[in-house]
């Protein structure tokens, strides 16, 4: 398989008995989330970053696939896990995070952590995809400005195949209507800077899941790829935390 680059494969750290499982984003690939694996290793978890079935490849690769495809190789990447670990954090960035949220409401893990999970999103054209698609195969996509040295990891596609955007709003739809199935604890991370997904999201996921132990926090300066951008220290340190007060 060809990937974009070298930092777009999925990946494996091995750590202790806790697996964290990171999934990255609509359009993007496991470099997203290569920094904070790295981080959450140095702490002593086992993590494992997936590539969702169409992503990090060709934007050809995506267009040929549904929301029932990428939700299956995070399915196939958590049950790896689970035999490798005995406890699983779920980590989601984005499109990642919601299904990160789907999973913990269907299967025995013991924390998720939502980032910058769309409930709401700005582009007022999304809903309206399922015709543009007709008309239109690929939308570009804006520059994202990230810090130089973080480069490397902001693999992703250029532009977004019309065609994937209903996907990922029947997967969103799909798992709203789960969000009272999520019970483990949970932590919410978003931006009010976010341009891609509406900080409200964040909101509405932490008063519908049914979790009673469960964490938001906002920030201030960064994008929608938090991860990478400049408070993405402060993201890596609040997730640590939280994973130390909830002592799993």
């Amino acid at each position: 398989m060809n990937y974009l680059h070298e930092n777009a494969k999925p990946f494996y750290f091995k750590g202790n008995n806790i697996g964290c499982l990171l999934i990255h984003g609509f359009t993007g690939s496991p470099s997203e989330m290569r920094l904070l694996g790295e981080y959450l290793n140095k702490k002593g978890y086992t993590v494992k970053g997936v590539c969702l079935k169409g992503h990090g490849t060709s934007v050809e690769d995506m267009e040929k696939t549904t929301w029932k495809d990428w939700l299956s190789s995070a399915e196939y990447g958590l049950i790896d896990l689970k035999n490798k670990c005995d406890k699983i954090v779920v980590i989601g960035l984005s499109m990642g995070g919601i299904i990160a949220l789907n999973l913990a409401s269907r299967f025995d893990v013991n924390a998720v952590i939502s980032l910058a999970s769309p409930i709401k999103i700005h582009n007022r054209q999304a809903p309206f995809a399922f015709i543009i698609k007709y008309y239109k195969k690929y939308v570009p996509k804006r520059k994202k400005e990230i810090g130089h040295k973080e480069k490397n990891y902001l693999i992703s596609y250029d532009k977004t195949p019309v065609a994937s955007v209903p996907h990922l709003l029947k997967l969103i739809r799909k798992t709203k209507r789960r969000l009272k199935k999520v019970l483990v604890p949970t932590l919410i991370i978003q931006s009010k800077n976010d341009n891609t997904v509406r900080y409200e999201s964040a909101k509405y996921i932490y008063k519908n899941i049914g979790s009673e132990i469960k964490k938001l926090i906002y920030l201030k300066d960064s994008g929608h790829i938090i991860t990478l951008d400049t408070e993405k220290e402060k993201v890596f340190n609040e997730i640590a935390r939280f994973l130390n007060e909830i002592e799993i």
